[in-house]
């Protein structure tokens, strides 16, 4: 059964490597979201393949398309303060053939990349320097790295060719969400469990494999409440910080927290990784890491059958709006 659904993000905008948000209402004269329709129409163009870095490019060149990412945004529409657009996302010969109800239908598609349509949409605030994102989400994919990344490369491409006076704009994202919530989601989560794992190298060194696996309930007296402080911990953290720029909880450091819940007998076990999983009122069964905090704050809208657009943005509009006060974020969503 496929979910569709969707995550938020607060997202900000950077001058070059520089670490102080710039006024979305004013990059260099020039409102961000217009660069960002601009950004995302020359998506548009072509099909964007691999990674959108230097040495992400020279691969390409060198040795193809095959396994390789690829994104190409479909539409993209103004409407009063938002960016509404249609991404494909999928990979290069992630599938052989699409086969259709008789043979002579089927499709040769291994050097062709299997996509699947996400709905992104941006908002902005009258002023200031922190708007919305949301990103459609299939199952568990969600295109909200490439997106940003593409969105990135095309800005600094702009300013090589001379195209924005050499200023170029980089865009960060932060889950968006709320402690309270997050709370709530630890503690009426079922099935709910502390999982540490330490890995080890195979004998001939080819590859590593888990080596012990320690789960511990947390239905024990005051480690719900120890759980649930030190996640939040990771959530205020990852708010301080860009992506970019670090400084959030490590996976180590995550690790050393969750094994010091689990006992003092399993500190000293070398653990490498570590989680807390639950499943959510959906259903849906996550894994809470320093790494993976988006992950947990997927919202659901429906199963098998893709929402239609207007559904998908009315639960965004919703969501959001009830989430921008905590965030300290404050946007105008049109009602449609």
């Amino acid at each position: 059964m496929t979910s569709y659904g969707y995550r938020l993000f607060s997202f900000q905008v950077f001058r070059g490597n520089k670490r102080t948000p710039v006024d979305l209402a004013d990059c260099k004269g020039e409102p961000y979201g217009e660069i960002a329709e601009r950004l995302l129409k020359a998506l548009s163009v072509g099909t964007a393949v691999g990674d959108p870095t230097d040495d992400g490019q020279a691969d390409v060149e060198e040795n193809g398309t095959f396994g390789k990412p690829a994104l190409r945004v479909d539409e993209v529409r103004v409407v009063d303060n938002t960016i509404r657009a249609e991404v494909w996302a999928g990979k290069f010969g992630s599938h052989e053939k699409a086969i259709g109800d008789v043979v002579d239908s089927d499709t040769d598609i291994k050097e062709k990349a299997a996509s699947n349509i996400f709905r992104v949409v941006f908002a902005f605030p009258e002023s200031g320097s922190t708007g919305v994102m949301a990103v459609e989400t299939i199952g568990r994919s969600c295109p909200v790295g490439p997106v940003t990344r593409w969105m990135r490369k095309k800005s600094r491409d702009e300013a090589i060719d001379g195209l924005s006076e050499g200023a170029w704009w980089r865009i960060s994202v932060t889950a968006l969400a709320d402690e309270a919530r997050l709370a709530e989601m630890i503690r009426e989560g079922q099935a709910q469990k502390l999982v540490l794992v330490r890995h080890a190298v195979t004998a001939g060194r080819t590859r590593e494999v888990k080596d012990l696996e320690i789960t511990a309930s947390l239905d024990v007296m005051g480690r719900m409440d120890r759980i649930v402080e030190v996640i939040q911990g990771w959530y205020r953290r990852s708010r301080q910080v860009t992506q970019e720029e670090g400084g959030g909880v490590s996976n180590e450091e995550g690790v050393r927290q969750l094994a010091a819940i689990a006992g003092p007998q399993v500190e000293d076990m070398d653990l490498d990784d570590g989680w807390v999983q639950i499943e959510d009122p959906d259903g849906q069964v996550k894994r809470v890491k320093p790494g993976h905090m988006a992950d947990v704050f997927t919202y659901r809208i429906s199963d098998d059958q893709r929402p239609v657009t207007p559904t998908f943005y009315a639960s965004v509009r919703e969501t959001a709006m009830a989430l921008q006060p905590a965030a300290k974020v404050g946007i105008d969503w049109p009602v449609s």
